[in-house]
């Protein structure tokens, strides 16, 4: 009868027991020592040892010849166990012997003594499970324990455990096995069943059973079911319904580059292949969180365990860590939304359009660190930067800001130089326009003193209208002149984030609007922000006459 691979090669000495030495070594000690407990609760996720640890450790204290704390799974007590046949051993399933009444049974059994053996071991599976009145009456055992009975608890949820049971075991977390060591126990075993397959094989089940050995050996087991002796990449991906990384690759540029339309076909394609979708899903999470620690952690392969590093580190470069962390939301979000959905593709269209509409942006810190590298490689200086932002006006510059990288700062100096004089008659022209269409303002009665006196009522306004991030922006700011019927509002250089920030064109076209209802005419906005170096000339000079000690600097 064919036995599952995580059966077969069941570790049967703590020594095969891989990626857990940090409690094998303990449990060693104390079985050669003959300093054992009377209670042991192992914990950790699935697949990692637990159970495997338990039934070692109930053979290597009842063994008649272990060595260094191992079981020699040759003497009768050994095999015995191993063959379920010495009733001293008893492994039962909380899950389903949950209630207060088996406990209490088992209460009944423990008090005689073992058969054949030393020790009566009982391994409680999944001990979480267990209700309220079944772990009370499991304390009771535990407080009076008889000499020759241990317990050993497994489970994956400690948490739900009362605290009066743990404080009366000894215990042991079980930790997800490394990649490479799941790599190196698959590569043995393929060995001993005289198969092969690719090294990327390994790679693929390891960084896809989540730190689980049994999982690992389970996903082995359906590809060498195969039939084939040599397993490849391809075929490995195909059999086990997992997106290859060239499709991750592809779907994740077309996500970063807005290119919804090449998405949906990528998706076609996974589709019409029989991939599922939630596991698609779950691969892209995987691979956005793979860019996100390549582009955050300076040597990511101390936390990666791909052959890919190199596109990693390529792709990473054309998205900010902030758009990273908000796919990542997206694709988790989906991920749950699509479980009990019945078209999960449906599902999954809508959140690639979700993505697709995330505005890029930078953070805080990517903005100081671009404006200090600019300013600092001499390409730019800050004089030209303001005198294109304060000389030229908002339609030109939104001009530039479509026929450019939005972010690229250097690109649009450049777009200015090529063209500057093409904008600067388009910018005569619109001032043309504008002295035509704002006779209402000139021939009213708004004027800058009235501006500047509605202001603090202007922002609240501005506020109510839930755009609350323009009225904070411009509380920072200060009205520098209106005319023209034009409104110039001016940030000091410290306040280059604000003005970034609150210089797009949806926020310019707001104000425009605001204003021009609020006076009844049709009122343009600029803003600009102050130029540094001219203030410090002023500032050097005020000095210079009047002394530097007489100069109230703001």
């Amino acid at each position: 009868m064919y036995q599952a691979l995580y059966r077969k090669y069941r570790s049967k000495t703590f020594d095969e027991l891989v990626g857990q030495d940090h409690i094998t070594s303990a449990l060693k000690h104390q079985i050669s020592s003959e300093e054992t407990s009377h209670a042991y609760l192992f914990s950790g996720t699935r697949g990692t040892g637990k159970t495997s640890a338990a039934k070692i450790f109930a053979r290597a204290i009842n063994c008649e010849n272990g060595v260094g704390g191992n079981p020699c799974n040759e003497c009768e007590i050994c095999k015995g166990i191993l063959n379920d046949r010495i009733m001293d051993v008893v492994e039962m399933d909380a899950a389903s012997n949950n209630g207060v009444d088996d406990i209490r049974e088992l209460k009944e059994k423990v008090i005689y003594p073992p058969s054949t053996s030393k020790y009566k071991v009982y391994i409680i599976d999944e001990v979480h499970m267990l209700s309220k009145g079944a772990f009370n009456a499991l304390l009771k055992i535990l407080e009076e324990p008889p000499k020759h009975l241990i317990f050993i608890l497994a489970t994956t949820e400690p948490e739900k455990i009362p605290q009066t049971i743990l404080s009366r075991t000894q215990r042991f977390n079980f930790k997800r096995i490394a990649p490479d060591v799941i790599v190196e126990n698959l590569k043995r075993i393929t060995s001993l069943e005289d198969k092969n397959c690719d090294e990327e094989v390994y790679k693929l089940i390891a960084n896809n059973c989540d730190g689980a050995m049994r999982d690992a050996l389970s996903l082995l087991d359906q590809l060498l079911s195969f039939g084939k002796d040599e397993i490849d990449y391809k075929l490995a991906t195909e059999i086990l319904g997992i997106a290859t990384n060239d499709i991750l690759f592809e779907l994740s540029d077309n996500l970063i580059e807005h290119d919804i339309s090449s998405a949906f076909i990528t998706l076609e394609e996974v589709y019409k292949n029989g991939k599922d979708i939630s596991n698609l899903i779950n691969d892209l999470i995987v691979h956005f969180r793979n860019l996100m620690i390549t582009k955050t952690v300076k040597n990511p392969l101390e936390l990666l365990y791909t052959t890919e590093i190199e596109k990693y580190k390529k792709q990473s470069e054309e998205i900010e860590v902030n758009k990273i962390v908000e796919i990542l939301n997206v694709l988790n979000e989906t991920l749950s939304s699509v479980k009990y959905a019945p078209d999960k593709r449906v599902i999954f269209e809508m959140s690639l359009i979700k993505i697709n509409n995330l505005k890029d942006s930078y953070g805080l810190e990517d903005r100081i660190k671009e404006l200090e590298n600019i300013i600092s490689s001499g390409n730019i200086s800050i004089s030209k930067t303001n005198t294109i932002n304060s000389g030229i006006d908002v339609n030109i510059q939104r001009k530039i800001e479509e026929s450019s990288n939005q972010y690229d700062i250097k690109s649009k100096v450049d777009n200015v130089e090529i063209s500057k004089e093409v904008l600067i008659e388009d910018n005569k022209k619109d001032d043309s326009q504008k002295n035509e269409e704002f006779d209402i303002i000139e021939n009213g009665n708004v004027s800058l003193d009235l501006i500047k006196s509605d202001w603090e009522e202007i922002l609240n306004e501005i506020k109510e209208q839930r755009r609350l991030n323009i009225s904070a922006l411009l509380r920072e700011a200060y009205i520098k002149s209106f005319s023209s019927n034009t409104l110039v509002i001016q940030y000091d250089e410290k306040f280059s984030f604000h003005y970034k920030a609150v210089s797009t064109n949806d926020n310019l076209e707001f104000l425009k609007e605001f204003l021009s209802k609020k006076y009844n005419g049709k009122i343009d906005v600029r803003i600009e922000i102050e130029d540094g170096k001219d203030r410090k000339k002023a500032v050097s000079k005020l000095e210079s006459l009047f002394g530097k000690e007489n100069i109230d600097k703001i």
